[in-house]
């Protein structure tokens, strides 16, 4: 119950109910005058840092001192509470639940003929930071997903735990959650502050009572939609919810996006500031690694990035396209036709990526051993630092005394682009300790990507142009480029196109992937595999801008059941992802990827491919997180490179449609590849054969096609 305090009216938690305590605040002008006050916040409600004595002990305390307001909110707050007196007991409310919330302290009013003369609340001082600063902190310096999702695994939870005991925060904006830290950096439970807007009810909160919560959290898109899942026990949000949510937020965020107009004074006042705090970077600027995945994050939705994009590079790029493609696709057509057409030697054509961390060193050069030395690619990251750097350096070092072939990629980030300078003494440094090393580097990655943090043409041709210097400096080294990924060549035509004059790349590099859910023969369109490789191809040739070699410098399938080490599931897998997971199973996995092999090399579109990645849990040949376990690819990719690694493929023989079954020559010797796309009925044509082997080279004695390659050594190819 309310009781006074000298000239005020308020309460004073049992806690902190002692002579002391209770004197300050029965002189809490006085008090205020004098005491050593340390600001917390600016704005119309002020919040200051102070000390009360409670039985002789300091208490650290946040006071928040409510400014002044007109007759009509003085008339209610008569009538309903003070926003002190309303912040404390919900204060109160939330403590006494341990749902979270600094402790309050006391409330103090002061009242003169119906008129709010000072209104004061204090509650306990913890020394936290905002879930609004953790986020900008993560977003500016930490820049990793994983610790995003650790600030969100504790702030959602929180916030369904507020609404299930029937409590509305009000005004749940992220500078209203405090994330406390514990000494080794974990993030404790969040504390609910400035509740004096909240509602509390015995019955279950509305939807639209929720919403009007959620609506005010702040996130990219992406990862509010992660936030949203979290809040509902790993559920997308029932529909009902999701659409009110949808609609309150629209109409709070408008609100807020008119204030300049509402109060153009003020949003002055706020631009000439000197001392503007930090906000969050712009939704170009957002960039989170994902160390499972090896790959940046995509933070925003589709909307967001639409908002963001340069419509006229667009324009610009599509009109391009329309010029040249009657040529390219008379060019394509051409290469289609000559598809398995020429000899190819298969020898160094088939490369593996390498993981340069210290964990991973030991254990991948034994790999590489066991695979016979096949060609490494190498990554190296600009948003890394020197010394990792440096460990990919010393990496290639090792592989070059070991008499392996060594390319580089060196990947870009968003501050790379931010910062061109950084950008060229990254290039700098890396391309000095391995210039003499390595016989190809890969510049930029994932250029159509928003993600990989380059936004325009006029962005890649700033990250391109310090390769003009390092082509003088390096001319041993073959530069490669400009690393698009999926089937998007409008992309690359344009990167091409825009490319430093002076510049001309010593080959295409691509990230191809065609069907993640499935075999590499299955169509997008017209396209499988063999019809992207050839467009590739064309591409090149068509290009004055690069030589006519294609280099597939990553490709690979998600593992089922991998969850978020998945490159497709992470950074968050809801329950109905978890059960109906993406990817294939890793004797899937083994097939595709010898199958993907046979089918780029050997139709002579492209050069050289080079597996993605050696050891990773979500998508390598070797399970890096179950002491690097062998997987079936691993084992087929080494008996491929045993059998075929030095062979000559020499023709395609036509056996029905959807059945491969090509020939390759060795040593004198006559081997056989065969695989089909449908599982039945197999195709077992009676062929004499001298050996068999099934796709991991088990011995097999009698010849056999299905959807798993087979391989044999034949006196006669006759079918």
């Amino acid at each position: 119950m309310s009781e006074s305090f000298g000239p005020y009216q308020g309460e004073l938690h049992a806690e902190f109910d002692a002579a002391d305590a209770r004197a300050q605040l029965a002189d809490f002008g006085n008090w205020l005058a004098t005491a050593s006050l340390t600001p917390l916040s600016e704005g119309g409600d002020q919040v200051v840092l102070a000390e009360l004595v409670v039985s002789g002990r300091s208490v650290p305390v946040a006071l928040k001192l409510f400014k002044r307001q007109g007759r009509l909110k003085d008339w209610y707050d008569q009538r309903q509470g003070s926003k002190a007196a309303r912040a404390y007991h919900y204060a109160e409310f939330l403590n006494a639940q341990t749902l979270g919330t600094a402790t309050p302290v006391a409330f103090l009013d002061r009242w003169d003929q119906g008129r709010l003369i000072e209104s004061y609340f204090l509650s306990v001082y913890t020394p936290a930071m905002s879930f609004k600063e953790a986020l900008i902190e993560i977003y500016r310096d930490v820049r990793d997903n994983e610790a995003l999702m650790n600030l969100l695994n504790t702030v959602a939870p929180a916030v369904r735990a507020l609404h299930d005991a029937g409590f509305m925060h009000g005004d749940l904006g992220n500078q209203n959650i405090l994330v406390p830290r514990s000494d080794s950096g974990d993030w404790l439970a969040p504390l609910f502050i400035d509740l004096n807007r909240s509602k509390q009810s015995s019955q279950p909160l509305s939807d639209r009572e929720k919403a009007h919560d959620l609506a005010r959290i702040k996130l990219p898109g992406k990862y509010l939609a992660i936030f949203q899942a979290i809040y509902n026990h790993g559920h997308d949000l029932p529909q009902p919810l999701a659409k009110a949510a949808l609609k309150a937020r629209r109409r709070f965020w408008a609100h807020r996006r008119r204030s300049r107009w509402r109060h153009p004074l003020r949003h002055a006042k706020h631009k000439r500031r000197q001392d503007t705090p930090v906000d969050y970077p712009s939704d170009r600027d957002l960039w989170l690694w994902d160390e499972k995945t090896a790959q940046p994050m995509v933070a925003l939705s589709k909307a967001e990035k639409w908002q963001s994009r340069y419509l006229a590079d667009g324009a610009r790029g599509a009109l391009r396209f329309l010029a040249g493609a009657p040529s390219l696709f008379m060019a394509y057509r051409q290469q289609l036709a000559l598809s398995y057409s020429k000899p190819v030697v298969l020898k160094d054509r088939i490369g593996v990526a390498l993981h340069p961390h210290d964990d991973y060193l030991e254990a991948e050069r034994n790999l590489l051993s066991v695979l016979g030395d096949p060609p490494v690619l190498v990554r190296f990251c600009h948003h890394e630092s020197s010394a990792q750097w440096q460990a990919g350096i010393r990496l290639i070092e090792q592989l070059h005394r070991d008499g392996v072939q060594v390319m580089a990629s060196l990947l870009q980030d968003r501050r790379a682009v931010l910062d061109p300078e950084s950008w060229q003494d990254f290039l700098t440094e890396v391309v000095a300790g391995i210039g003499d090393k390595v016989f190809q580097v890969e510049i930029t990655h994932a250029i159509n990507r928003a993600k990989w943090g380059v936004w325009s043409r006029a962005e890649l041709h700033q990250l391109m142009t310090p390769v003009l210097a390092l082509q003088r400096h390096y001319p041993s080294v073959q530069f490669v480029g400009p690393g698009c990924i999926d089937f998007e060549y409008l992309p690359v035509i344009s990167a091409l196109a825009d490319l430093p004059e002076g510049l001309q790349l010593d080959g295409l590099s691509h990230l191809l992937y065609v069907d993640r859910r499935g075999a590499p023969e299955n169509k997008q369109g017209r396209f499988s595999t063999l019809e992207k490789a050839a467009l590739l191809k064309a591409v090149a040739e068509q290009s004055a801008r690069v030589a006519s070699r294609v280099v597939v410098s990553e490709v690979n399938w998600p593992i089922l059941g991998t969850g978020v080490w998945s490159p497709v599931a992470c950074p968050y897998e809801t329950a109905a992802q978890r059960q109906k997971p993406f990817g294939a199973s890793e004797e899937d996995y083994a097939d595709f990827m010898v199958r993907f092999l046979a089918l780029t090399l050997c139709s002579g579109h492209v050069d050289q491919v080079f597996w993605w990645r050696l050891s990773a849990h979500g998508y390598g040949i070797v399970d890096d997180r179950d002491e690097f376990r062998q997987r079936p690819a691993f084992h087929a990719l080494k008996f491929f490179l045993a059998l075929l690694g030095d062979a000559t493929f020499v023709k395609k023989r036509s056996v029905g449609e959807g059945c491969y079954f090509l020939e390759f020559q060795k040593e004198g010797h006559r081997l056989a590849m065969v695989w089909q796309t449908t599982p039945s009925p197999s195709l077992t044509p009676a062929i004499e054969i001298a050996e068999g082997w099934d796709v991991l080279g088990g011995s097999i004695e009698t010849f056999f096609m299905g959807t798993s390659p087979t391989y044999y050594r034949l006196p006669d190819l006759k079918v």
